[in-house]
């Protein structure tokens, strides 16, 4: 994920990540392509070719509320997305904190539980993302430790488990109060929900029939839009259908990022950020670098 507070405001409005995604460009130009076409077709006097303005204006309200629709929905699966993950470092936080001070383990211990806690955050973010390769994980656990986490169908739940095993064996050997004991539980129990809630969005994108439609209208609009410009502006109808159709197709294409959250694009949550995070607050320690650029890692 880029940040948009960073660096210069000038400097970021020729920024190209985040402001293109895959294809559009493309698209823009096929646009402009068919706006040519008309041009110059109607500049060589093919008879009727040409629309009443008034009809683009009536259509230009329509789609404006389709992408509206389109953005809002995108957005709120990013935003819950965002709300899960955030929810997953306060646990992760006041899991570790709780065994800390109500069983008061010895600092190898304590440190163990930690790195599972880590190893929960990595491969959640590594499930969601479908990665198999794992080498912050590799570096936190031993060779045995990794070889049966790897072995599991499902390694954040196999490492919630871990969790749990963990936890039981310092309640009984440190005499952890129940109700705390119980507490830590269902701590460990809300990280598993956290992670069925960010499944359920990455399994359930937005109805297909619905962005197609929406893409369908947009075609439509755009492929129209040089009869209702080429008579008032002549061969600036290229510019003209260009510059219109730079942000439109943009707009949808950022919705179509949102709808999954957890990928890589320019534009999805600062997932492995995140887990950078949580790692360096329980563990003090940080993940191996990547030499992918920033939002790549993200």
């Amino acid at each position: 994920m880029l940040d948009a507070a960073k660096g210069s405001w000038f400097r970021g409005l020729g920024a190209p990540h985040g402001s293109l995604s895959y294809g559009v460009l493309g698209r823009v130009g096929i646009f402009g392509i068919l706006a040519g076409v008309v041009w110059y077709a109607h500049d060589h006097g093919v008879p009727r070719l040409s629309l009443s303005v008034g009809y683009h204006e009536i259509a230009g309200a329509i789609i404006a509320l389709a992408l509206a629709f389109r953005t809002n929905t995108g957005y709120a699966r990013f935003w819950e997305g965002r709300t899960l993950w955030g929810a997953i470092v306060n646990a992760s936080r006041n899991l570790v904190r709780t065994v800390e001070v109500h069983a008061r383990p010895d600092a190898k211990e304590l440190e163990r539980f930690a790195t599972w806690v880590v190893v929960y955050a990595h491969t959640t973010r590594r499930s969601l993302r479908e990665q198999d390769q794992a080498p912050e994980i590799a570096a936190l656990l031993g060779d045995e430790e990794l070889s049966g986490l790897r072995a599991q169908p499902h390694r954040p739940l196999a490492a919630a488990a871990e969790l749990s095993r963990q936890l039981r064996d310092i309640a009984m050997k440190h005499a952890m109060a129940p109700m705390m004991v119980t507490h830590a539980e269902s701590l460990i129990a809300n990280l598993v929900d956290y992670l069925g809630g960010c499944e359920r969005i990455r399994r359930t994108p937005t109805p297909y029939g619905f962005v197609l439609l929406v893409r369908r209208c947009i075609v439509i609009f755009l492929a129209s839009l040089p009869l209702a410009l080429v008579d008032s502006q002549g061969i600036r109808t290229i510019i003209v259908t260009m510059l219109v159709a730079y942000p439109v197709l943009m707009i949808e294409a950022l919705a179509s990022e949102l709808d999954d959250p957890f990928g890589h694009d320019a534009n999805d949550l600062p997932l492995s950020r995140i887990c950078a995070i949580i790692e360096k607050n329980l563990l003090g320690t940080e993940p191996p670098p990547s030499n992918a650029p920033a939002y790549r890692q993200d």
